[in-house]
Parts: structure tokens; sequence; C-alpha cells
């Protein structure tokens, strides 16, 4: 019998998704949130009485309780990854408040009165759906579409903020849509924001450029918009940092490469974690506090490092165990806060003390070494997005003036980036500033 009745269940939430795969393709996004309002909300008045009938066995069922979070929650994204289809949806006002009333709905209560227990029930049930994981990740999904600014851009949840990391996008919205066409959208706006982001950069180096060659008498520059979140004073002293010599006469990538033609000579993987140590080190010496890391962050590192794979010090180096090590630490430099919370107070200090340029700075060597040793750009990013990406939920429900920090140190990552794994020549560009 419970077979049976889990068996009914799953042949009326498909035929309740046939229905919605239908719709979608003839009905515009303001019929089809009627219609998701009336079937969902209300509930009580619906055209088609078949697609109601069961509905209601579905939410009486006695698999109710674990399942119908999930009948909902693919019914969402039915209807959210087809508007994202749409060619240039982003684009379009109609597609992106549709997402963004879609999921608001949910949360709203019904406004006519019914006497049906099958009614009641699914009302009960999408009330507690609004408690869910899963509407936790379409509210993201919302945040994505709507990027709307308070009139205080401090008073703003770090949340609210997601639509200006991309790539973070794969990690913050896609834990309960697993199905390929959401992997499709999320893939192509987090493509084409990040690519706007690049343009919008090197428009803005590009002025920055201009400007500093301009007669001080002349006013004929028109001024080109901040794409950051950093001050423009800021955004110049980063972009300087990433895009210009770092350590000496030496930019990031210099260094990467350096490093790399040193570890040629290199006979054992413990005098190569040494080298690390001091790759990464030398760093904070270029920085404006160089005395730093004598305090404490030197000796976290060579412990970080000597706990590394101490069966293998005393073999020969190779290009799996220096990605490998690599990996370790940056999983170590952006640990987990909900895992591993006194990692993340190392984090937190460096930032502090040596600024969201440099930290990032750090992480970017690493980034660098990895990216010129395999060639494997999106495995780096990935890497560094599912880090920052546990770090951004932890505090994606705070105000961004109480963790500014967080919100530099993003702007940063999405500079550097831009710059050293874009399509646009900064080098060239800024090396005229220089």
């Amino acid at each position: 019998m419970t077979n049976h009745a889990y068996l009914q269940l799953r042949r009326d939430a498909e035929y309740l998704y046939a229905h919605l795969f239908n719709l979608r393709r003839i009905e515009s996004p303001d019929a089809l949130i009627d219609r998701f309002r009336r079937l969902f909300i209300e509930s009580v008045e619906y055209p088609e009485l078949g697609i109601l009938a069961a509905l209601h066995r579905i939410a009486t069922s006695t698999w109710a309780e674990h399942e119908f979070k999930f009948v909902l929650n693919r019914c969402c994204y039915i209807l959210i990854n087809y508007w994202w289809l749409q060619a240039y949806w982003w684009l379009d006002p109609k597609f992106k408040q549709a997402t963004v009333e879609l999921i608001a709905l949910i949360a709203s209560a019904p406004t006519q009165s019914t006497s049906s227990l099958a009614t009641e029930r699914l009302r009960q049930l999408v009330n507690h759906f609004t408690q869910t994981d899963q509407y936790t990740i379409l509210q993201r999904r919302a945040w994505l579409a709507e990027h709307k600014l308070s009139s205080d851009p401090k008073t703003q949840t770090v949340g609210s903020l997601i639509h200006r990391y991309p790539f973070l996008y794969p990690y913050y919205v896609m834990d309960w849509d697993s199905s390929e066409t959401g992997h499709q959208v999320v893939r192509r706006l987090q493509t084409e924001r990040e690519q706007q982001f690049e343009r919008d950069l090197l428009r803005y180096t590009t002025h920055l450029l201009r400007k500093s060659n301009q007669s001080p008498r002349s006013s004929l520059l028109v001024e080109v918009e901040n794409p950051t979140l950093l001050t423009p004073r800021q955004l110049e002293s980063t972009i300087r940092q990433f895009a210009g010599k770092v350590e000496g006469s030496r930019t990031y990538r210099d260094t990467a490469r350096q490093f790399i033609d040193c570890l040629k000579q290199t006979k054992s993987y413990r005098d190569m974690k040494g080298q690390i140590y001091d790759y990464l080190t030398t760093s904070i010496r270029y920085s404006k506090q160089p005395d730093y890391g004598e305090h404490y962050f030197n000796r976290w590192l060579s412990t970080q490092l000597e706990n590394m794979l101490p069966q293998r010090d005393i073999l020969k180096p190779n290009s799996f165990l220096l990605i490998q090590t690599c990996g370790y630490l940056i999983d170590a430099l952006i640990a987990n806060p909900f895992h591993k919370p006194n990692d993340h107070v190392i984090f937190v200090d460096l930032i502090n003390n040596l600024q969201a340029t440099w930290t990032i700075g750090l992480l970017l060597k690493l980034a660098l070494v990895c990216e010129l040793v395999t060639y494997n750009l999106d495995a780096i990013k990935s890497t560094l997005a599912k880090r920052f990406t546990s770090i951004f939920r932890y505090y994606e429900s705070r105000v961004r003036g109480d963790v500014e920090w967080l919100v530099e140190c993003l702007e940063n990552l999405m500079v550097a980036l831009s710059i050293h794994f874009g399509q646009g020549d900064f080098y060239f560009s800024w090396a005229s500033l220089l």
C-alpha cells in the first residue's frame, strides 16, 4: 500500500510537471504567475480540474510531508529556467520581474477562504516550504535577477549583492536544481556578467590612462562609471597592484613564472614546501606591514605546510604534488567559517592587517602557479569560488556596513580574475601609467 501511494504521488507530480512544461511555451510570464497563484496559493479555482485534483492528492498523500517541497521546488524551476533561457532575459524586465514575483508569491497569504481539507493541507505545506533550504536557494535566484540598490548601500544585506559576483553563481544558487537546463542558464548568466564586468573594467582602466595624459586645464574627458563598489582611489590602487609591478620589478605573473623555474632544481617535496613558504611570505614583506608575518601568520603557514603529506617529504616533487599543495593552502587560507571558525579568523585577520588587495594577492599567487602548471583555469576558479561561497553564505544575512572587508575582498577578486584570466590586455593598458 505504501509503495502504491508513493507511485501515485510520482504519477501526479509528473502530470503536474507536464502541464507546466506545456503552458510555459504558450503563456506569458504574467499569465503563468496568475496560474501559479490560483493553483498553489489559493488552490480553489483552477481551470483544469484534473490538475487541481492531482495537486490535492499530492498534498494529502502519506508522503507529502517529505515529498511536497521537492515537487513545488521543481515546479518553480520549470518556469524560472525557461524564462532564463530566453535570449538576453536579463535585459528584459518582464523575465526578471517574473522571477522575483514568482518567488515572492510563494510566501504570500491566500485571499480566499475554504472548507476543503485538501486545500487547507496544501496551504499548510506551501507555508512550510518557505522555511526550507529549497526556498532559501530560490530567494537567491531572485537576488540574481533583481539586484536593487537601497537608498543607503551600507544597509544592504551581503546576500543581496550576489549579482555582483558571477564566479559564485554555480555554488550559491544551484543546490536544489540539478537539471542540465538549470546549470546551463546559470552558466550563461555567469559568463555574460563576467564578460560585462571585464569590459567595464577595461573601459575604466583606459579612462584612467587618458585622464593621466590629459592636460590639467582640459575638461573634455567624459567620466566613466566605476564598475566596482570600491572607491575610485581604492580601485586605481587595486588595478595598479594586479596589473603592475608588485614585488620590486616583477608582476604577479612574473613571480609565479620565476617560482616555477626555481622548482625545477628542487630535489624533495620538503624543499618544495619551503619554497612555497618563501614565495608567499615575500608578498608580506612588500606590503604596508612588512613585519606582519612575524607575529603569527608565518608560523601558522609553516605549520600548515609541515603537516601537508609529510610521508612524501623525501619524494621528488612533481606537478601533481604542487597542485595538491596549492589546493590545500587555498582551502586553509579561505577556511569554511561554518566548519573551521578558528582558521577563518586567520583570513579575517589577514584582510584587517594587510587589507583586501594584498590578501587576494596571496591567493592569486597560488592560482597563477596552478594555472601555469596545468593550464586548467576552470578548475582553479572553481576552487576559489567554492571557498568564497561558503564565506558569502556565512555572512549573507549581515548588513554590508558590518562586513565591508568581505565586500572589498570580493571586489578585489573580481578585478584580479579579470586582469589575470580575462581577455583584455590590462598589462599593456596599465604599463603606460607606470
